[in-house]
């Protein structure tokens, strides 16, 4: 239950930001900046990461629905236990749903963090529960996937 109150949770935040940038701002503008490290500017992004498959919403919107599905299935069938892992799949899961949303309902994502210290595509919170949960992910499989599986032919 934790761990669905937590997406709920990165899945809000994500899309009360979004509202917040798509009701103040004009396309391509930039509000502000924080710490002089990321602008907030508004961006409609009609691709995945780094505006790959530009022009291809359908086939994104059913990768992102396909993964959720995906995700949802994984973790009743297995209910996985270890934190990190949990940690993984929510926050991909969380990602993926938020823009989804954008996807469905919009026929974009809107991407608002633009680095100020860096040459970097801009990007959203739900970027960062994708990136962040894919990176745990790798962890977790690296260096605790072998420990989950010992325990489990120990039992």
């Amino acid at each position: 239950m934790l761990w669905l109150i937590i997406a709920v949770l990165i899945i809000i935040a994500d899309q009360a930001v979004k509202y917040l940038v798509v009701s103040g701002m004009n396309v391509g503008d930039t509000a502000f900046s924080i710490l002089n490290l990321f602008d907030i500017t508004y961006i409609q992004n009609k691709g995945a990461a780094f505006s790959l498959l530009s022009g291809k919403l359908s086939l994104l919107s059913i990768i992102s629905v396909a993964f959720c599905i995906c995700a949802v299935i994984y973790w009743i069938k297995k209910k996985p236990t270890h934190p990190l892992l949990c940690t993984s799949i929510t926050m991909m899961f969380a990602g993926a749903f938020g823009n989804a949303i954008d996807r469905i309902f919009r026929g974009f994502v809107i991407d608002y963090i633009q680095t100020s210290f860096i040459n970097f595509p801009v990007f959203n919170i739900a970027d960062i529960g994708i990136t962040v949960g894919a990176i745990l992910l790798v962890v977790y499989f690296i260096w605790f996937d072998k420990e989950d599986k010992n325990a489990d032919v120990k039992n």
